[in-house]
Order: C-alpha cells, then structure tokens, then sequence
C-alpha cells in the first residue's frame, strides 16, 4: 500500500486549482486501486463545470499524473472526493 499526502493540481478541461491531497492505493495482482480526498479553499462554479464535462487529471509536485473521477462532498466546503483510474502515481 502507497501513501501521499501533500500539495497537488487538478486539471479540468483549461481549468487547474491547487489542492491539498490525501491519497492512497493498493495492488492486489494486476488490479491497482488509489483515491481519497482533496482540499482547496473554494471551488468556483466553473471548474466544477469543467470537473463534470471531461478528463480530470491530477498533478503531483514531481511531475507524476493520474487520471481521476473527481465529485464534490459538500457544494461550498472545497473538498473533493477523488477516485482515480490506472498506474498509482505516487
């Protein structure tokens, strides 16, 4: 099981935000599973917009990117739950 925990972008169609992410994954053979949560001050109409029309990638600080389905917990409280799809990439 990996862990990460830290800064990290989520972009959405032209639209990014910087959040606080809190990730884990785990591998059983071939099947990989990773998601948990992200923070950010405020999440504007647009980029939920742009969360729900498309592509939602993750961005950690070394560069590496996962794919995410990325939903809203609570309208107005900028934490995200985060779900992610393919190669753990932390």
């Amino acid at each position: 099981m990996s862990n990460y925990q830290g800064p990290a972008t989520l972009i959405a169609g032209d639209s990014a935000i910087e959040v606080v992410a809190t990730l884990s994954g785990s591998r059983s053979g071939d099947v990989r599973q990773w998601g948990g949560s992200a923070q950010t001050g405020e999440v504007g109409e647009g980029f939920l917009a742009a969360l729900e029309s498309g592509v939602v990638t993750i961005r950690l600080p070394d560069g590496q990117e996962g794919v995410v389905v990325a939903t809203t917990t609570a309208i107005g409280s900028g934490r995200l739950r985060i779900s992610g799809n393919g190669v753990i990439p932390f």
